[in-house]
């Protein structure tokens, strides 16, 4: 909720139709009581809004490529871009006069210092919300009760904790975990090392992770491929590289053709398989409450036997649920096959 755990429990509603809120990384501000729209700090605050409260949602981060339009309302597609990070258009932001600006990631000491700098610059106040994808559920509660829409973000919170228990409910022998490699860029060298926050769903699936390396300063490392040879997985998913234009498809594609990678097993056994990402990625980039999907498909792949779900049905609820569109089964294919 709104209210941090040891509070009174009552929100203090003033009279000037404001209220005192705590956000998720704890810190108390006072904030309208009726939000009209919302600044998103970065994509992930951009992803959470646009599945909540998308009327709310001042604008994208970034120009929306032709995957994310074909899934997004075509009323979203032209909000104004204001950028990210160092490149934020302060002056066109200010202009645009938001209620408030929403920032979701890690919750450490840099996010705190990040919100209140940014909230310095804006004159507005800046709410945290913790990115943990584990913490999904936690959040949207949260944001329904900042933007007074609890019921919607209640069936959104318990489709993620739905996901999570059945994920945690698939009793996987130890012998019969599957090892994966994760690869992005565009050569899909650039891999996240198991336990880092962009391999989570690796962590979260019970696959087990080949890349036991040490993250350094980024989020992803450089591997080579004789790396990836001497790891020889079971499975290999792609990414792609979203910049380059490379969907997850290609980047398969290009491993299962590439005559250095024929002796793997992934590949005699044609188990490369590349990432959806429309909207956006199921995997990670951005690590948002768009992996929720990939944990279903993921398992799907790798442990069809233990499944206790339909992965079809459960992607069409929640392409209805966050993203506002009903799939056919036509457009459900071209998901699974990189063609969206």
């Amino acid at each position: 909720s709104v209210e941090s755990e040891d509070s009174s429990g009552s929100e203090d509603q003033g009279e000037d139709g404001t209220r005192e809120i705590t956000d998720m990384a704890g810190r108390t501000m006072t904030v309208p009581t009726e939000i009209d729209s919302v600044f998103s700090a970065g994509t992930v605050a951009a992803i959470y809004l646009y599945t909540i409260v998308p009327d709310k949602l001042l604008g994208w981060n970034y120009e929306l490529n032709d995957i994310e339009k074909s899934i997004i309302l075509e009323k979203y597609h032209s909000l104004p871009v204001f950028g990210m990070g160092d490149s934020v258009n302060y002056e066109a932001v200010i202009a645009a006069n938001p209620t408030i600006a929403l920032n979701v990631g890690t919750i450490d000491d840099a996010m705190i210092s990040d919100c209140d700098e940014l909230s310095e610059s804006l004159g507005i106040p800046v709410v945290a919300v913790d990115g943990d994808l584990t913490a999904a559920p936690e959040a949207y509660r949260f944001l329904g009760d900042l933007f007074g829409v609890e019921d919607q973000a209640e069936q959104l919170a318990a489709y993620a904790e739905e996901t999570f228990d059945d994920i945690e409910n698939m009793d996987i022998p130890e012998a019969e975990k599957v090892t994966i490699y994760y690869g992005n860029g565009e050569d899909s060298l650039e891999t996240t090392p198991r336990g880092s926050s962009h391999a989570q769903i690796l962590d979260m699936v019970n696959a087990v992770n080949v890349a036991d390396l040490e993250l350094g300063d980024g989020s992803r490392v450089q591997i080579s491929a004789e790396q990836l040879l001497a790891w020889d997985p079971d499975v290999i998913i792609v990414n792609g590289e979203p910049k380059a234009n490379l969907s997850g498809g290609s980047a398969a594609e290009a491993i299962m053709e590439n005559p250095d990678y024929a002796s793997l097993k992934a590949v005699q056994n044609q188990q490369v398989y590349g990432t959806p990402n429309a909207p956006f990625s199921w995997m990670d980039r951005p690590p948002g409450p768009n992996r929720i999907i990939g944990i279903r498909w993921l398992s799907g792949l790798i442990y069809p036997e233990y499944l206790n779900f339909d992965v079809d049905e459960e992607v069409k609820e929640f392409f209805s649920l966050f993203y506002h569109v009903d799939l056919t089964d036509e457009q459900l294919e071209n998901l699974y096959n990189g063609t969206l």
